[in-house]
């Protein structure tokens, strides 16, 4: 701005001195001087910011900064927890303070009670049970009934879950159209009369699929999952008069050997010490022998899971009891509906 000034000093100088010679023609020419220089001071001059948006920018700025540092420290925290149970964890172990786990699922039994407790004993097609879910849930109440009995936290090892889950061959379904054609053209084929419409037969092979696919995929896909499909034995139509019936005519097809696959690998693993505490989900008493056997005999603990608060032979053979329907537990096993 000091050369700017000098060099309009000389000017107007020379403009004074030269004025008297010709005026009009030094007018013009400063003018257009003085506009050219106007010009150019305009252009080199630095456009600058709005006072407003420069403060809301650093502002902006500083509360990203801020947010970013919080997100940060969060993530330090968490990390910091994380290692300091993982250290607990190792020292526990180093000490031999450690249980492993396993579970054992009867699938359809399960099925039964939880459409009895969460949908009012209503039958849907595709369940709403998080699987990937029941294991995390149960090893927390696992953990929490063992820290109370032992006065110490105890580190739990989780070594896996079996489901066992019985299917319809689609014979079954095909042997119950032939003998609803059979009321309908010869009743005197059948030994009873069946009351059954085809529009049912079809849901129940719908939902037989839906049985299947959730054993084969979603629970065959949780880590740590082993599905033992089991079928049931379905009726020669020629073998029909030595048949079991419901009272209404429909041929029981026998569940045959899901309770021996159950009571087997519950006391095989245990004599090979694949656990030290195991979570039986039914309620099936018939699994009672083999609860005792490998608490008596193989100093391992069973815990029942399942719903209610009333006892039945095999919840009173366990260590301990987990009521899926206490404070709703069962939720935290729910899935979500998708919207």
């Amino acid at each position: 701005m000091e050369a700017f000034a000098a060099l309009l000093e000389a000017v107007t100088r020379i403009l004074v001195a030269g004025f008297a010679a010709a005026p009009l023609a030094w007018v013009l020419a400063a003018l257009l001087l003085l506009l050219g220089l106007a010009g150019l001071a305009l252009r080199r001059r630095p456009v600058g910011r709005n006072e407003v948006e420069t403060v809301f920018l650093a502002s902006a700025a500083a509360t990203r900064k801020a947010r970013e540092i919080g997100e940060i420290d969060a993530f330090a925290r968490r990390a910091g927890a994380a290692a300091d149970e993982l250290k607990a964890q190792l020292r526990r172990l180093r000490a031999g303070h450690h249980s492993y786990i396993k579970v054992y699922v009867d699938h359809s039994n399960f099925i039964k009670t939880w459409n009895s407790v969460v949908h009012g004993r209503d039958r849907p097609l595709a369940h709403d049970i998080a699987w990937q879910r029941l294991s995390e849930v149960l090893l927390d109440e696992t953990g929490d009934w063992l820290t109370r009995v032992r006065k110490a936290p105890q580190a739990l090892l989780y070594r896996g879950m079996h489901v066992y889950g019985t299917l319809f061959e689609d014979s079954y379904f095909t042997l119950l159209e032939t003998m609803l054609r059979h009321e309908q053209s010869a009743p005197h084929k059948l030994s009873l009369p069946i009351r059954l419409r085809k529009e049912t037969i079809d849901k129940w092979r719908e939902e037989n699929e839906q049985h299947k696919i959730e054993l084969t995929r979603e629970i065959g896909n949780v880590t740590g999952c082993v599905v033992v499909p089991i079928y049931r034995r379905t009726p020669r139509e020629d073998q029909l008069a030595s048949c079991q019936y419901t009272s209404g005519g429909i041929p029981i097809a026998p569940e045959k050997m899901l309770d021996t696959f159950i009571a087997t690998d519950l006391v095989g693993d245990a004599t090979f010490d694949a656990y030290d505490i195991a979570l039986i989900v039914s309620e099936d008493s018939d699994f009672v022998p083999a609860v005792e056997f490998v608490q008596e005999m193989r100093t391992k603990q069973v815990v029942h899971v399942g719903f209610g608060s009333h006892s039945n032979d095999l919840r009173a053979a366990c260590r301990h009891r987990i009521d899926l329907a206490k404070g709703d537990m069962f939720r935290r096993l729910q899935r979500t509906a998708k919207a």
